[in-house]
């Protein structure tokens, strides 16, 4: 039953409203019933199709399921009445619409939030306005993207969630307590429908400052040694610089380095080696501080830093900087067998599907002679191979409540020790022959003491039946690995599409993926943004062409060279993607773990990506994607990267037409001002240059893309 609320709505709502049903009645009518219903618009169309109204008694959502575009003229503080039929869409009750409201009057008053607690975000207050105060984001100091959001207030957890074309895209997430006026909602995949609550705010003012001094950036860790590591923030007023740290989440130790600044920086020393410190950094001006929320951060170890990428179908060796990518065609459970063989104390081992024998022997090996084995398994996959394993070895399989699946495929080796500790990632299931064999994957391992304790930290999470969108961000993120920066996320907790979203962005010239499922639509959008950017070549290769919400046409549409994988013999199961492989004066980079870029890996599922900034290790992956990129052009053993044979012509052009001259398979043109700017872009061997100067024309073929400079008198 709903409680009601008391709320000051205009007084010509009550007129309409005698003798009409309110809200709350309503609410109780069977799935199914028409009804009719007068109140307040409480959203517009930042929320995208879907309105909530609200009465004095109750709020309830209503949408539209047709293509008549009955709600798109109601806006914010609308008085309308409306008729539909009750329905039930992931646990939230709403009216789908029959026919155009009637608007009664505009701007009027919202009713008031109710204030209360994350727990009651919930059936009592759904659809309703409320307000929570002493927020804490966990992500405070990245950015919005399209996902879920959690945050803290009164030591309960409560979740926002951005849609796409949100106003907040893109803005700064707020670090340390804030108030937060939102509409109650849910959304879930459970049968019956009793999680999925979550809050939906819709503009920045709906998020209210708290204090005088705010951070106006996240804290960035950088400088990491084995003994010490920087911190860095800053705010809106000048402040002192100070933090409390410790290695415990009770923080006792204070560093308090006073002054007077914006930008801040401090340094913690006299650290240990792979060690994990919590520390919170705030910054006092006058009778306000600003607390920044606890982090984790790491130390360096003094680990080897070995990093082994592996590849199980053929690699394109001529593309190679030197170091040639390892392909084990024959066999990569042997491969997983033998650093699973590694193991003296401790393996972990967290994969979302499993059905070899080989690696089956060599984990009961690992159990017999006396190594502490653990296994987590999804709840839903077959996972054969665990039936053969030793029934001494403890399995967790994934809570089945939240939504998503256990998709990792990682094992830790020996994570105390210093040399022997091993960390396995990348997209490879243990499914035999399918993933292991047939399918194209990759393997990375990593011999870092550092990296293995905060898989670890995420393996006890899981351990302890804490998955999908309840786990919290509480793994360290950066690392120094033998000198390469390495970063590691886990979803959904991690925000892992806002760092693949920045990777994208900062490429300078070239970017490859390989990728099973692409249906991110704010990554495609950068893709498509990247790929009309002066200098730069993108080149994808996607399995997934058909499916729902699949960026493939977008892709194609907006002349990215993307090939389809669909329909060749196995399926490329490959996450990676790789930026400026060969720029050595840039930032070389792969991403590469479980993660697809979808909503579900982002938002449900429990997931593991690893960006490593390293020209070597980039260029192994730019290795095995050039044999996968020339195979579907029918190609073999061409190095993209050659010169390209094409002219264009006349040049100078004295009327501001030019001709591109080739025998290669013209897919894009596009025209760019001298300093960068991107005036056009075709299909069409012929170019028109709108005026006289000096001009780059960028020609996007079928074996790679050339700039030309231009001149039109």
């Amino acid at each position: 039953m709903k409680k009601t609320t008391t709320l000051i709505i205009a007084s010509l709502i009550n007129l309409l409203c005698i003798g009409q049903t309110d809200i709350a009645t309503e609410r109780l009518q069977p799935l199914g019933t028409t009804v009719t219903i007068t109140g307040i618009a409480t959203n517009g169309a930042e929320l995208g199709v879907i309105r909530y109204i609200q009465d004095q008694s109750a709020g309830i959502a209503i949408y539209d399921q047709t293509t008549n575009n009955y709600l798109d003229s109601i806006m914010r503080g609308d008085s309308i009445t409306i008729t539909g039929e009750l329905a039930d869409y992931r646990g939230l009750l709403e009216i789908n619409v029959s026919g155009y409201p009637i608007i009664h009057s505009n701007n009027n008053p919202l009713p008031n939030p109710q204030l209360i607690l994350p727990n009651q975000i919930g059936e009592t207050t759904e659809s309703e306005l409320v307000q929570i105060d002493d927020a804490v984001f966990s992500a405070g100091g990245s950015v919005f993207a399209v996902g879920s959001y959690d945050f803290t207030s009164n030591s309960q957890q409560g979740s926002i969630y951005v849609r796409t074309n949100h106003p907040l895209l893109g803005s700064f997430i707020p670090v340390g307590p804030v108030t937060l006026i939102a509409i109650s909602s849910q959304f879930t995949f459970s049968v019956p429908a009793n999680d999925g609550y979550q809050i939906l705010l819709r503009d920045s003012n709906d998020i209210i400052q708290s204090s005088g001094i705010v951070f106006t950036s996240g804290v960035t860790q950088s400088n990491i040694t084995t003994t010490s590591f920087d911190l860095s923030w800053s705010t809106s007023l000048p402040s002192s610089t100070n933090c409390n740290y410790d290695i415990l989440t009770v923080l006792g130790n204070t560093i308090n380095n006073g002054g007077s600044a914006q930008n801040h920086t401090i340094s913690l020393s006299g650290l240990s080696p792979a060690t994990f410190y919590y520390v919170q950094c705030y910054s006092i001006n006058g009778a306000d501080t600003a607390y920044s929320n606890i982090g984790v951060y790491s130390t360096a170890s003094n680990s080897t830093g070995i990093i082994r990428p592996y590849f199980n179908h053929s690699v394109d060796i001529s593309v190679s900087t030197g170091v040639n990518a390892q392909n084990i065609s024959a066999s990569f459970s042997d491969t997983i067998a033998a650093y699973i063989g590694l193991a003296d104390s401790t393996l972990d081992i967290c994969v979302y599907n499993a059905s070899d024998p080989t690696i089956a022997n060599a984990i009961n090996d690992a159990a017999n002679r006396g190594v502490s084995v653990r296994y987590i398994a999804d709840d839903d996959a077959a996972n054969i191979m665990l039936g053969n394993l030793d029934p001494s070895i403890p399995i967790v399989r994934r809570d089945p409540s939240p939504a998503g699946i256990m998709h990792n495929k990682f094992i830790i080796v020996d994570v105390h020790s210093t040399n022997n500790s091993w960390v396995m990632g990348g997209s490879c299931n243990w499914t035999n022959p399918s993933n292991l064999f047939n399918d194209y994957n990759n393997l990375i391992f990593i011999q870092d003491e550092a990296i293995a304790k905060a898989y670890t930290l995420e393996f006890e999470e899981m351990w302890n039946g804490t998955f999908g969108t309840h786990k919290e961000d509480n793994t360290p993120h950066k690392f120094i690995v033998n000198g390469k920066d390495v970063e590691l996320y886990f979803s959904p907790s991690d925000q892992t599409t806002n760092k693949i979203l920045e990777v994208i962005e900062n490429v300078n010239t070239t970017l490859e993926f390989g990728l099973l499922s692409f249906t991110r639509d704010d990554l495609g959008q950068a893709v498509i943004d990247k790929d009309s950017e002066f200098g730069v070549t993108v080149r994808g290769i996607i399995e997934q062409e058909n499916v729902t919400g699949s960026e493939f046409s977008a892709l194609v549409t907006a002349n990215v060279n993307v090939l389809s994988h669909q329909g060749v013999s196995h399926q490329l199961h490959h996450k990676y993607a790789i930026a400026d492989a060969n720029n050595i004066n840039s930032d070389p980079t792969i991403i590469t773990g479980s993660h697809n870029w979808s909503a579900n890996a982002e938002n449900n599922s429990d997931e593991n990506t690893l960006i490593i900034h390293d020209h070597t290790i980039a260029n192994i992956y730019l290795q095995e994607f050039t044999a996968r990129f020339n195979e579907l052009n029918g190609v073999s053993g061409i190095n993209d990267l050659v010169e390209l044979e094409l002219d264009i012509f006349p040049n100078p052009s004295s009327n501001g037409v030019v001709y591109i001259k080739t025998d290669l398979i013209v897919k894009k043109v596009n025209l760019y001002s001298a300093n960068g700017a991107l005036i056009s872009i075709s299909k069409s061997n012929r170019v028109k240059i709108p005026s006289s100067g000096y001009y780059i024309i960028k020609v996007i073929t079928d074996k790679g893309s050339v700039l030309k400079k231009v001149i039109v008198d």
